[in-house]
């Protein structure tokens, strides 16, 4: 899959990234009411919501339309933090065969730890490949075993 290269919505009080780096437009540079950015805004600009508001996280379903969402487990240091989290979100998802795109869909980056996907039930799960657990039935593992110990 080609790299993804996604525009950014950047929520309030978020670190400006560099400019040469991410495709970035921060709310703070648009003229709305006081207050954090929404998906709304998100939609009508066609671009990737990025938050800390802890409040997207749980159990709902983001409108298929929607460019997508992530949500920062905290406040970035400084805009190289913001911009190497969401430039190592961009990368999985190119190495990602199920996601195209993030329209519809709802991420948590956990800052310089980790990437998980969050599901319309509100369960978090690990993205990263290493960090998933593939466990074999008893049945598969015997068969596997059955084969490579079997005389050719």
């Amino acid at each position: 899959m080609a790299q993804q290269h996604l525009r950014w919505l950047m929520d309030i009080r978020l670190p400006q990234v560099p400019r040469n780096g991410l495709d970035a437009v921060y709310a703070e540079e648009l003229l709305h009411r006081p207050g954090p950015v929404g998906l709304s805004t998100s939609i009508s600009l066609d671009r990737v919501l990025v938050t800390n508001d802890q409040e997207f996280r749980g159990a709902w379903e983001l409108p298929l339309m929607h460019p997508g969402l992530v949500v920062l487990d905290g406040v970035p240091a400084d805009g190289h933090e913001l911009e190497r989290n969401l430039m190592h979100l961009e990368f999985r998802l190119g190495q990602d065969e199920r996601h195209a795109s993030l329209a519809g869909e709802r991420f948590l980056v956990k800052l310089d730890k980790g990437i998980c996907q969050i599901m319309e039930d509100g369960t978090e799960m690990a993205f990263e490949p290493w960090k998933q657990v593939h466990v074999q039935s008893a049945p598969d593992f015997a068969r596997q075993m059955t084969t490579q110990t079997a005389p050719a």
